[in-house]
Protein backbone atom coordinates (compact mmCIF):
# COMPACT_ATOMS: atom_id res chain seq x y z
CA UNK A 1 0.00 0.00 0.00
CA UNK A 2 0.86 3.17 -1.07
CA UNK A 3 -0.68 4.79 2.23
CA UNK A 4 -1.83 4.58 6.02
CA UNK A 5 -5.49 4.77 5.97
CA UNK A 6 -7.63 4.54 9.03
CA UNK A 7 -10.20 1.91 8.26
CA UNK A 8 -13.75 2.86 9.53
CA UNK A 9 -15.25 -0.17 8.25
CA UNK A 10 -14.59 -3.56 8.60
CA UNK A 11 -14.59 -5.55 5.32
CA UNK A 12 -10.84 -5.74 5.31
CA UNK A 13 -9.13 -8.65 3.83
CA UNK A 14 -9.91 -12.04 5.99
CA UNK A 15 -12.38 -10.10 7.56
CA UNK A 16 -16.69 -9.76 6.81
CA UNK A 17 -19.13 -7.15 8.25
CA UNK A 18 -21.53 -8.95 11.00
CA UNK A 19 -23.79 -5.78 11.16
CA UNK A 20 -27.55 -5.65 11.45
CA UNK A 21 -29.55 -4.85 8.64
CA UNK A 22 -30.69 -1.48 8.76
CA UNK A 23 -34.26 -0.14 9.16
CA UNK A 24 -35.89 0.54 5.57
CA UNK A 25 -36.52 4.26 6.81
CA UNK A 26 -32.68 4.63 7.87
CA UNK A 27 -31.73 2.52 4.79
CA UNK A 28 -33.00 5.06 2.45
CA UNK A 29 -32.29 7.95 3.97
CA UNK A 30 -30.12 10.06 2.02
CA UNK A 31 -26.17 11.45 3.54
CA UNK A 32 -25.34 12.82 -0.18
CA UNK A 33 -25.54 11.92 -3.97
CA UNK A 34 -21.73 12.35 -5.45
CA UNK A 35 -22.11 12.69 -9.26
CA UNK A 36 -25.08 10.80 -9.22
CA UNK A 37 -24.38 8.47 -7.17
CA UNK A 38 -26.25 7.70 -3.69
CA UNK A 39 -24.32 7.39 -0.31
CA UNK A 40 -27.31 6.64 2.23
CA UNK A 41 -27.37 7.43 6.11
CA UNK A 42 -26.78 3.74 6.68
CA UNK A 43 -23.54 3.49 5.11
CA UNK A 44 -22.53 6.53 7.27
CA UNK A 45 -23.52 4.82 10.36
CA UNK A 46 -21.91 1.68 9.50
CA UNK A 47 -19.00 3.01 8.29
CA UNK A 48 -18.28 4.87 11.83
CA UNK A 49 -19.55 2.16 14.44
CA UNK A 50 -16.83 0.52 15.63
CA UNK A 51 -14.36 3.42 15.75
CA UNK A 52 -17.36 5.48 17.62
CA UNK A 53 -17.21 2.36 19.84
CA UNK A 54 -13.58 2.67 20.73
CA UNK A 55 -13.86 6.28 21.28
CA UNK A 56 -16.49 5.60 23.87
CA UNK A 57 -14.51 3.39 25.32
CA UNK A 58 -11.15 5.48 25.27
CA UNK A 59 -11.81 9.12 25.74
CA UNK A 60 -12.66 9.28 29.39
CA UNK A 61 -13.91 13.61 29.15
CA UNK A 62 -17.48 13.74 27.74
CA UNK A 63 -17.26 17.61 25.91
CA UNK A 64 -14.31 15.74 24.37
CA UNK A 65 -15.77 12.39 23.53
CA UNK A 66 -18.56 14.09 21.84
CA UNK A 67 -16.45 16.84 19.96
CA UNK A 68 -14.57 13.80 18.84
CA UNK A 69 -17.67 11.46 17.67
CA UNK A 70 -19.47 14.35 15.98
CA UNK A 71 -16.09 14.60 13.89
CA UNK A 72 -16.09 10.80 13.56
CA UNK A 73 -19.91 11.35 11.72
CA UNK A 74 -18.49 14.18 9.77
CA UNK A 75 -15.33 12.24 8.14
CA UNK A 76 -16.85 9.90 7.92
CA UNK A 77 -19.18 10.82 5.32
CA UNK A 78 -16.22 12.92 3.66
CA UNK A 79 -14.44 9.77 3.00
CA UNK A 80 -17.53 8.35 1.28
CA UNK A 81 -17.64 10.91 -0.70
CA UNK A 82 -14.28 11.02 -1.07
CA UNK A 83 -14.56 7.14 -2.60
CA UNK A 84 -17.64 7.85 -5.42
CA UNK A 85 -15.06 10.57 -6.25
CA UNK A 86 -11.99 8.30 -6.91
CA UNK A 87 -14.10 5.68 -8.61
CA UNK A 88 -15.87 7.98 -10.79
CA UNK A 89 -12.18 8.95 -11.92
CA UNK A 90 -11.65 5.64 -12.72
CA UNK A 91 -14.81 5.07 -14.87
CA UNK A 92 -13.61 8.13 -16.93
CA UNK A 93 -10.12 6.95 -17.27
CA UNK A 94 -11.72 3.85 -18.82
CA UNK A 95 -10.19 1.54 -16.15
CA UNK A 96 -11.15 -1.99 -15.33
CA UNK A 97 -9.60 -4.67 -12.91
CA UNK A 98 -9.31 -7.73 -14.42
CA UNK A 99 -11.78 -10.21 -12.86
CA UNK A 100 -9.08 -12.77 -12.07
CA UNK A 101 -7.65 -9.57 -9.60
CA UNK A 102 -10.78 -10.04 -8.09
CA UNK A 103 -10.73 -13.61 -7.90
CA UNK A 104 -6.95 -13.71 -6.59
CA UNK A 105 -8.33 -11.10 -4.07
CA UNK A 106 -11.28 -13.48 -2.83
CA UNK A 107 -9.53 -16.52 -2.69
CA UNK A 108 -6.78 -14.47 -0.54
CA UNK A 109 -9.53 -13.83 1.98
CA UNK A 110 -10.71 -17.68 2.11
CA UNK A 111 -7.07 -18.83 2.95
CA UNK A 112 -6.44 -16.70 5.43
CA UNK A 113 -6.17 -17.23 9.15
CA UNK A 114 -9.84 -16.77 9.87
CA UNK A 115 -11.27 -19.25 7.44
CA UNK A 116 -8.27 -21.16 6.64
CA UNK A 117 -8.57 -21.82 3.17
CA UNK A 118 -12.60 -23.48 4.16
CA UNK A 119 -14.52 -22.33 1.02
CA UNK A 120 -17.88 -23.20 2.95
CA UNK A 121 -17.19 -21.56 6.46
CA UNK A 122 -16.65 -18.48 4.02
CA UNK A 123 -20.09 -18.77 2.47
CA UNK A 124 -21.31 -19.34 5.53
CA UNK A 125 -20.63 -16.09 7.05
CA UNK A 126 -21.56 -14.36 3.48
CA UNK A 127 -25.02 -16.14 4.29
CA UNK A 128 -24.86 -14.17 7.92
CA UNK A 129 -24.45 -10.89 6.29
CA UNK A 130 -27.41 -11.09 3.83
CA UNK A 131 -24.66 -10.92 0.75
CA UNK A 132 -24.19 -12.95 -2.12
CA UNK A 133 -20.52 -13.71 -3.47
CA UNK A 134 -21.57 -11.66 -6.52
CA UNK A 135 -21.86 -8.66 -4.50
CA UNK A 136 -19.10 -9.71 -2.43
CA UNK A 137 -16.47 -9.87 -5.10
CA UNK A 138 -18.25 -6.61 -6.77
CA UNK A 139 -17.63 -5.04 -3.17
CA UNK A 140 -13.88 -6.23 -3.26
CA UNK A 141 -13.88 -4.72 -7.01
CA UNK A 142 -14.45 -1.83 -5.37
CA UNK A 143 -11.83 -1.63 -2.75
CA UNK A 144 -9.55 -2.88 -5.14
CA UNK A 145 -10.17 0.13 -7.95
CA UNK A 146 -9.86 2.83 -4.49
CA UNK A 147 -6.16 1.64 -3.49
CA UNK A 148 -5.56 1.03 -7.49
CA UNK A 149 -6.10 5.01 -8.00
CA UNK A 150 -4.63 6.16 -5.04
CA UNK A 151 -1.19 4.57 -5.49
CA UNK A 152 -0.91 5.49 -9.03
CA UNK A 153 -0.85 9.42 -7.65
CA UNK A 154 2.18 8.82 -5.46
CA UNK A 155 3.53 6.47 -7.41
CA UNK A 156 6.42 8.88 -8.34
CA UNK A 157 6.51 10.07 -4.68
CA UNK A 158 9.86 8.50 -3.50
CA UNK A 159 12.64 10.45 -2.11
CA UNK A 160 12.29 13.15 0.81
CA UNK A 161 15.35 15.40 2.09
CA UNK A 162 16.86 15.60 5.19
CA UNK A 163 15.05 18.73 6.11
CA UNK A 164 12.10 16.79 5.54
CA UNK A 165 13.19 14.50 7.65
CA UNK A 166 14.01 16.30 10.25
CA UNK A 167 10.41 17.88 10.36
CA UNK A 168 9.09 14.49 10.45
CA UNK A 169 10.99 13.86 13.84
CA UNK A 170 9.58 17.15 15.05
CA UNK A 171 5.81 16.23 14.48
CA UNK A 172 5.92 13.15 15.28
CA UNK A 173 8.58 13.12 18.42
CA UNK A 174 5.98 11.15 20.93
CA UNK A 175 6.55 7.92 18.80
CA UNK A 176 10.17 8.02 19.40
CA UNK A 177 9.98 7.88 23.40
CA UNK A 178 10.87 4.73 25.55
CA UNK A 179 8.04 3.50 27.44
CA UNK A 180 6.22 5.93 30.33
CA UNK A 181 5.03 4.80 33.99
CA UNK A 182 2.62 6.11 36.32
CA UNK A 183 2.05 5.15 39.73
CA UNK A 184 -1.66 5.12 39.66
CA UNK A 185 -4.68 4.10 42.27
CA UNK A 186 -7.95 4.21 41.41
CA UNK A 187 -11.15 4.17 42.91
CA UNK A 188 -14.10 2.57 41.91
CA UNK A 189 -18.13 2.85 41.95
CA UNK A 190 -20.19 0.14 40.36
CA UNK A 191 -23.59 1.88 38.34
CA UNK A 192 -25.11 -1.12 39.71
CA UNK A 193 -25.91 -1.38 43.71
CA UNK A 194 -27.39 -4.59 45.75
CA UNK A 195 -29.44 -2.24 46.56
CA UNK A 196 -31.98 -1.91 44.29
CA UNK A 197 -33.63 1.58 45.10
CA UNK A 198 -29.71 3.07 44.12
CA UNK A 199 -29.92 3.83 40.20
CA UNK A 200 -26.75 4.80 38.29
CA UNK A 201 -27.71 8.84 38.19
CA UNK A 202 -26.91 8.08 42.57
CA UNK A 203 -23.94 6.43 42.18
CA UNK A 204 -22.89 9.34 39.27
CA UNK A 205 -23.62 11.69 42.18
CA UNK A 206 -21.94 9.62 44.70
CA UNK A 207 -18.19 9.08 42.92
CA UNK A 208 -18.93 13.33 42.07
CA UNK A 209 -18.85 13.78 45.46
CA UNK A 210 -16.26 11.82 46.62
CA UNK A 211 -13.99 13.59 44.49
CA UNK A 212 -15.20 16.58 45.51
CA UNK A 213 -13.82 15.61 48.89
CA UNK A 214 -10.38 14.64 47.41
CA UNK A 215 -10.25 18.08 46.01
CA UNK A 216 -10.73 19.37 49.15
CA UNK A 217 -8.28 17.83 50.68
CA UNK A 218 -9.37 14.05 52.05
CA UNK A 219 -6.54 11.30 50.89
CA UNK A 220 -7.45 9.59 47.76
CA UNK A 221 -5.94 5.98 49.61
CA UNK A 222 -8.45 6.45 52.55
CA UNK A 223 -11.46 7.53 50.14
CA UNK A 224 -10.39 4.45 47.98
CA UNK A 225 -10.50 2.03 51.25
CA UNK A 226 -13.63 3.59 52.33
CA UNK A 227 -15.85 3.78 48.88
CA UNK A 228 -14.22 1.66 46.55
CA UNK A 229 -15.01 -1.73 45.34
CA UNK A 230 -12.44 -2.92 42.80
CA UNK A 231 -10.12 -5.59 43.46
CA UNK A 232 -7.22 -3.16 45.08
CA UNK A 233 -9.87 -1.14 47.44
CA UNK A 234 -8.15 -2.88 50.63
CA UNK A 235 -4.89 -1.42 49.41
CA UNK A 236 -6.16 2.56 49.16
CA UNK A 237 -6.26 1.64 45.34
CA UNK A 238 -3.19 1.17 44.66
CA UNK A 239 -2.31 -0.23 41.54
CA UNK A 240 1.42 -0.12 41.52
CA UNK A 241 3.31 0.99 38.45
CA UNK A 242 1.97 0.84 35.30
CA UNK A 243 3.69 0.73 31.94
CA UNK A 244 2.36 2.65 28.83
CA UNK A 245 2.62 -1.09 27.25
CA UNK A 246 1.43 -2.90 30.29
CA UNK A 247 -1.99 -5.27 29.73
CA UNK A 248 -2.71 -5.46 33.15
CA UNK A 249 -5.30 -2.49 32.98
CA UNK A 250 -8.00 -1.99 31.24
CA UNK A 251 -7.31 0.22 27.88
CA UNK A 252 -9.23 2.98 28.64
CA UNK A 253 -7.80 3.57 32.09
CA UNK A 254 -4.78 3.25 31.13
CA UNK A 255 -5.05 5.91 28.14
CA UNK A 256 -6.81 8.05 30.51
CA UNK A 257 -3.78 7.02 33.17
CA UNK A 258 -1.29 8.68 31.20
CA UNK A 259 -2.78 11.82 30.15
CA UNK A 260 -2.52 12.71 33.70
CA UNK A 261 0.46 14.41 35.32
CA UNK A 262 2.03 13.87 38.51
CA UNK A 263 -0.47 14.32 41.75
CA UNK A 264 -3.45 15.05 39.00
CA UNK A 265 -6.64 13.64 39.78
CA UNK A 266 -8.60 12.40 37.05
CA UNK A 267 -12.43 13.45 35.85
CA UNK A 268 -15.20 10.68 36.75
CA UNK A 269 -14.62 8.50 33.99
CA UNK A 270 -17.69 6.20 33.18
CA UNK A 271 -17.19 2.71 31.90
CA UNK A 272 -19.39 0.01 30.49
CA UNK A 273 -20.15 -0.90 34.01
CA UNK A 274 -19.21 1.28 36.31
CA UNK A 275 -17.64 4.91 37.33
CA UNK A 276 -13.87 5.61 37.99
CA UNK A 277 -11.49 7.82 39.46
CA UNK A 278 -7.90 7.54 38.58
CA UNK A 279 -4.76 9.32 40.92
CA UNK A 280 -1.31 8.85 39.36
CA UNK A 281 0.98 9.86 42.57
CA UNK A 282 3.88 9.71 40.39
CA UNK A 283 5.06 9.95 36.68
CA UNK A 284 7.56 8.96 34.59
CA UNK A 285 8.29 10.19 30.76
CA UNK A 286 10.38 7.87 28.79
CA UNK A 287 13.60 9.48 27.13
CA UNK A 288 13.30 10.39 23.59
CA UNK A 289 15.47 8.55 20.86
CA UNK A 290 17.84 10.60 19.00
CA UNK A 291 17.49 11.08 15.35
CA UNK A 292 21.17 9.54 15.01
CA UNK A 293 19.41 6.37 15.68
CA UNK A 294 18.98 4.50 12.77
CA UNK A 295 16.10 3.05 13.62
CA UNK A 296 14.56 6.23 14.13
CA UNK A 297 15.51 8.14 11.13
CA UNK A 298 14.59 5.26 8.25
CA UNK A 299 11.06 6.16 10.12
CA UNK A 300 11.31 9.22 9.54
CA UNK A 301 11.64 8.81 6.25
CA UNK A 302 8.91 6.63 5.80
CA UNK A 303 6.90 9.11 7.99
CA UNK A 304 7.74 12.29 5.39
CA UNK A 305 6.98 10.12 2.60
CA UNK A 306 4.26 9.39 3.61
CA UNK A 307 3.11 12.90 4.11
CA UNK A 308 4.60 13.89 0.96
CA UNK A 309 2.19 11.48 -0.47
CA UNK A 310 -0.89 12.75 1.61
CA UNK A 311 -0.22 16.31 0.56
CA UNK A 312 -0.17 14.78 -3.65
CA UNK A 313 -3.36 12.82 -2.62
CA UNK A 314 -5.42 15.69 -0.92
CA UNK A 315 -4.44 18.65 -4.18
CA UNK A 316 -5.98 15.11 -6.39
CA UNK A 317 -9.12 14.78 -4.47
CA UNK A 318 -9.68 18.87 -4.16
CA UNK A 319 -9.10 18.57 -8.10
CA UNK A 320 -11.72 15.84 -8.23
CA UNK A 321 -14.08 17.96 -5.97
CA UNK A 322 -13.97 20.91 -8.12
CA UNK A 323 -15.24 18.97 -11.13
CA UNK A 324 -17.95 17.05 -8.67
CA UNK A 325 -21.70 17.19 -8.33
CA UNK A 326 -22.05 16.83 -4.37
CA UNK A 327 -25.13 17.06 -2.91
CA UNK A 328 -25.79 16.52 1.03
CA UNK A 329 -28.40 16.12 2.89
CA UNK A 330 -30.02 16.19 6.16
CA UNK A 331 -31.60 13.22 8.12
CA UNK A 332 -34.72 14.05 6.42
CA UNK A 333 -33.49 14.07 3.50
CA UNK A 334 -33.70 17.71 2.82
CA UNK A 335 -30.75 19.31 0.53
CA UNK A 336 -28.43 21.12 3.11
CA UNK A 337 -25.29 22.05 0.64
CA UNK A 338 -24.94 22.03 -3.03
CA UNK A 339 -21.76 22.23 -5.12
CA UNK A 340 -21.78 21.50 -9.08
CA UNK A 341 -18.83 20.99 -11.20
CA UNK A 342 -17.70 24.51 -12.83
CA UNK A 343 -18.67 23.87 -16.27
CA UNK A 344 -22.21 23.12 -15.23
CA UNK A 345 -24.83 26.20 -14.00
CA UNK A 346 -26.25 26.48 -10.82
CA UNK A 347 -29.83 25.00 -10.88
CA UNK A 348 -32.51 25.34 -8.35
CA UNK A 349 -33.43 22.21 -6.33
CA UNK A 350 -36.78 20.98 -6.24
CA UNK A 351 -37.79 18.96 -3.64
CA UNK A 352 -39.71 15.12 -4.84
CA UNK A 353 -43.44 14.97 -3.33
CA UNK A 354 -43.71 13.26 -0.63
CA UNK A 355 -44.20 9.11 -0.86
CA UNK A 356 -46.31 6.75 0.73
CA UNK A 357 -43.85 4.56 1.29
CA UNK A 358 -40.88 4.42 4.06
CA UNK A 359 -38.28 5.63 0.98
CA UNK A 360 -36.69 9.28 1.62
CA UNK A 361 -38.32 12.06 -1.16
CA UNK A 362 -35.25 12.06 -3.12
CA UNK A 363 -34.06 8.57 -2.62
CA UNK A 364 -38.04 7.45 -4.01
CA UNK A 365 -37.14 10.10 -6.98
CA UNK A 366 -33.80 8.59 -7.73
CA UNK A 367 -35.29 5.02 -8.17
CA UNK A 368 -37.97 5.69 -10.70
CA UNK A 369 -36.19 8.07 -12.82
CA UNK A 370 -32.86 5.44 -13.06
CA UNK A 371 -33.50 1.62 -12.27
CA UNK A 372 -30.72 0.85 -14.50
CA UNK A 373 -28.23 1.92 -12.06
CA UNK A 374 -29.80 3.95 -9.42
CA UNK A 375 -31.18 0.93 -7.38
CA UNK A 376 -27.81 -0.94 -6.82
CA UNK A 377 -26.27 2.90 -5.65
CA UNK A 378 -29.27 3.12 -3.29
CA UNK A 379 -27.75 -0.63 -1.24
CA UNK A 380 -24.61 -0.13 -1.43
CA UNK A 381 -22.73 -0.10 2.14
CA UNK A 382 -19.62 1.33 2.36
CA UNK A 383 -17.59 -2.04 3.26
CA UNK A 384 -14.07 -0.63 1.64
CA UNK A 385 -14.29 3.06 3.18
CA UNK A 386 -10.46 3.98 3.22
CA UNK A 387 -9.28 7.26 4.78
CA UNK A 388 -6.15 8.43 5.66
CA UNK A 389 -4.23 8.96 9.07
Amino acid sequence: MMFRYLTLTILLPGILPFSAKAAPRDFNALAAVVNGNVITRSEVQEAIKHTEQMIVLTVSEEDKRKKQLATLKENALNSLIERELILTEFTKIGGKIKEELVTQDVNKIIKSERFGGNRDKFLKELVKTGMTLKRFKDLREKILTVELMRSRQSRDVLVVTPKQIEEAYSKYSNQFREESFVRLRTLMIPKVSENTKVTKEHQLKHITEIRKQIIKGEGFEQMAKTYSKDSVADKGGDRGTIGENSIELRRDLKTAAFQLDSGELSDVIEGPYAFYLLKVETKKVGNKKTLTSTEVRDTCEKLALLDLRKAVHDRWITRLKKNASIRRFDSQGRLITSSLPASEPARPYQQAPAQEDDRSPLASSLILQGKNKGISRMIRRPLALLKRN
